[in-house]
């Protein structure tokens, strides 16, 4: 039994191949191979089937790709002792062959070959990066087959280069050097520190050995006790005082007045960077449609038409990212109006949620009805931005819109609207398209260029631009501060008509192209999310009193609002608003009293939400029809971290101007303005009596008493200060006193 085990084993061993023949046999392999491949000629037959499958293979420059690197493997496994085939080289082999080749293919269009995935790489990752990509992989490969140590080549290179030489010389320090260089330093800072120790010794011997006569000393000379000297207030508009005295020892008497408030001050930014495109995803593209099922509405519309006696002729169509828009137009003798009252017909027999006739398109002689598209398309932000209509130099502040039924970009000039109102129903697609014209903004310009108040009453929807240098404040969500904000605005428009008068401009650009660098002025873009909610919080007057104000007057000097609301009716969007924002924008509304609100046309109530929107900017006759772009949160997060790491930490304690909101240290603009009677009453005071006055309908002693917890006399005092405002009018015996709007 064992002989037989014995013949078996014997016989096992005998029939595996030993691995110095397996090499043997491939280097020889390699070197016929490679020879074949570089002296075959075409017309012999293995020369032919060898030339074919090689150029199948690697194209064109096989000698180059294929010949050298088998022929040096061939030589290094037959000469080269240790030196065998293994799966790691097989694996590089490969990979080598299909890098080279698709780094030959990426600077060769159509290059055709099995190895060449250049076209692969370069739509995945992009021209340099695909052939960055590929030249890894090349290195790679090489590393794999020959074990090349590129370390050891870098050492070798810096060795043989003598400036390099030098260089690294300097670099690398001994560490007993470094430790002297330490040791110095610290040395160094120990005698200062000692030096003025002494110093200060010796000046303090001298305060206490003086015995001079009481003179006035600079904050710098301020002895070791001071007491505080209080005085009276003179008004709450005047700067309160004190007075520094040093305990009588030393006979030596110090007036200072108190410390100013920090006033802001506007950090510089000079060198400012934009966003990165690249934070923004592709969305939207070239816009999809079906030729056979665009035909077959076209016949459903004209035999619904003929049914009810109306002749049309189809001209065409215009596919956009939302809805298409059919083309026709009617025979002679058609009325309009027609076509229009058959709007629910049509509705019907195209199986459409909704449709919207424009009867007729300005401009074009044809009637057009917007159908929804079936495949309908997103419009991303980035594909916008980077439009050539986006970065058109004859807009001033250029913000997204989207694109219209033709697949055309719009893009609005916020200088040329110059304010904007902006109106749709919950799920509509209006907070996007406010992000949108934010976002917008951010990608144009830097702080210093433009500036923005963000008022946000429902507190959650632009509370993300927290932290921004673009604001001029945090995000406001407080009724009262928003009013605050809009009153700083009045007055900042009317110091800025007193500045642009002063250098004889016209408008914000004439006045920054007179003045020097460090004087010019930004753009003030103000943005109030919900309108609504500001008008209802009490203070409906003075806040549509303040944007009027501001709409009528502040274009010129550069200020522009963008006002938006779920709820377009009249008590909201009022006459007075509503004269004074020519520009202005619907998305999905309720019902055509709602269109007729923002737009003074029906049409608003048949958009198909989700951003599908009725532009209609200054100068323009009838509303477009636009797809809103695109932005979600991720994409304005991405943006406003990247904004934020732009800001030098130092900036941080100036970045927003605290006065704008706050009523006590800015009474521009306010109702307190000009008033010159009693000042010692607190203005917070104050502005809380005219509001219960005004909510009540009523002044009387005896409601600011039990509203705000005063005295008799107080609160006959704070009512005599409504009278001299001209909130009430005068005392009328027992009865209320009447309050005025």
């Amino acid at each position: 039994m064992a002989k037989k085990k014995n013949k078996k084993i014997t016989q096992s061993k005998s029939n595996t191949i030993r691995p110095d023949t397996k090499n043997i046999f491939i280097a020889t392999f390699f070197i016929v191979l490679g020879a074949l491949s570089i002296f075959a000629e075409t017309d012999s037959t293995a020369g032919f089937y060898v030339f074919r499958l090689l150029k199948s293979l690697f194209g064109n420059f096989y000698q180059i790709i294929f010949s050298p690197i088998i022929l040096i493997l061939g030589v290094l496994i037959f000469f080269k002792e240790g030196f065998s085939f293994n799966n790691s080289r097989f694996f590089g082999l490969i990979l080598y062959f299909i890098s080279f080749t698709s780094l030959v293919g990426s600077f060769n269009n159509g290059y055709n070959s099995f190895f060449n995935f250049s076209d692969l790489l370069v739509s995945f990752f992009g021209n340099i990066s695909g052939v960055i990509f590929l030249i890894m992989i090349f290195l790679f490969s090489l590393f794999l087959m020959f074990r090349i140590s590129y370390k050891k080549i870098l050492k070798k290179f810096i060795s043989y280069t003598p400036e390099l030489k030098a260089i690294k010389e300097n670099i690398s320090l001994p560490k007993e050097e470094i430790k002297e260089v330490k040791n110095s330093k610290l040395n160094k800072e120990l005698e200062n520190i000692k030096n003025l120790k002494l110093e200060l010794e010796e000046e303090i011997k001298k305060v206490k050995n003086s015995k001079k006569e009481p003179k006035q000393l600079e904050l710098e000379e301020a002895p070791r006790k001071i007491l505080i000297e209080k005085q009276e207030s003179n008004g709450f508009f005047k700067k309160m005082k004190d007075s520094f005295v040093v305990d009588k020892e030393d006979e030596t008497k110090i007036n200072i007045t108190k410390k100013e408030e920090k006033s802001f001050i506007e950090p510089k930014y000079d060198s400012w960077k934009l966003p990165s495109i690249d934070l923004l995803p592709n969305i939207g593209g070239n816009i999809k449609v079906d030729e056979n099922a665009i035909y077959n509405k076209q016949q459903e519309i004209v035999e619904k038409l003929s049914q009810f006696k109306i002749n049309v002729n189809m001209t065409g169509y215009r596919a956009g990212p939302t809805v298409i828009q059919f083309r026709l137009q009617p025979d002679d003798g058609v009325k309009l109006n027609k076509i229009e009252n058959l709007k629910k017909d049509l509705t019907l027999a195209l199986h459409a949620k909704s449709i919207r006739i424009q009867a007729p398109i300005p401009g074009e002689g044809v009637v057009g009805i917007e159908v929804p598209n079936e495949n309908r398309q997103a419009v991303g932000l980035k594909e916008v931005i980077s439009s050539k209509e986006f970065n058109n130099p004859k807009f001033e502040i250029p913000i997204a819109v989207g694109k219209d039924v033709s697949g055309d970009i719009i893009v609005g000039d916020l200088t040329k609207m110059p304010h904007l109102l902006v109106a749709g129903q919950t799920s509509s697609g209006k907070s996007v398209g406010m992000n949108g014209f934010i976002i917008s903004m951010l990608y144009k310009f830097s702080p210093s260029e433009l500036k923005m108040i963000l008022i946000d009453p429902k507190m959650v929807e632009l509370s993300i631009y927290n932290g921004i240098p673009h604001l001029l404040t945090p995000v406001i969500t407080n009724p009262d501060k928003a009013l605050n904000s809009l009153k700083w605005a009045v007055a900042e428009m009317l110091r800025r008509y007193d500045l642009a008068k002063s250098k004889n401009a016209r408008n914000l650009k004439e006045y920054n192209a007179k003045v020097k660098k460090d004087e010019k002025l930004p753009y003030i873009v103000i943005i109030v999310d919900e309108l609504a909610d500001l008008m209802m919080s009490g203070n409906k007057k003075e806040v549509e009193g303040s944007i009027a104000r501001i709409a009528q007057m502040a274009r010129a000097v550069g200020m522009h609002l963008i006002v938006a609301t779920q709820r377009p009716s009249v008590d909201v969007i009022t006459g007075l608003i509503k004269a004074n924002i020519p520009s202005r924008i619907a998305f999905t509304v309720a019902s055509q009293i709602d269109s007729r609100t923002i737009l003074d046309k029906i049409g608003a109530e048949d958009l198909l939400g989700r951003g599908d929107m009725l532009y209609l900017p200054t100068g323009v006759l009838e509303p477009v029809r636009v797809q809103g772009v695109l932005v979600e949160t991720p994409e304005i997060e991405d943006v406003v971290n990247e904004l934020k790491i732009t800001i030098d930490p130092d900036m941080l304690d100036n970045l927003y101007d605290d006065s704008i909101v706050n009523g006590k240290s800015n009474t521009s603009g306010s109702i307190l303005e000009n008033y010159n009677g009693d000042q010692d009453e607190d203005p917070e005071l104050i502005e809380k009596a005219i509001k219960i006055v005004r909510e009540s309908k009523k002044g009387s002693t005896s409601l600011i008493q039990r509203k705000l917890g005063l005295g008799y006399a107080r609160a006959a005092k704070v009512l005599d200060i409504l009278e001299e405002l001209g909130i009430v009018g005068p005392s009328n015996g027992s009865k209320p006193r009447e309050v005025y709007e």
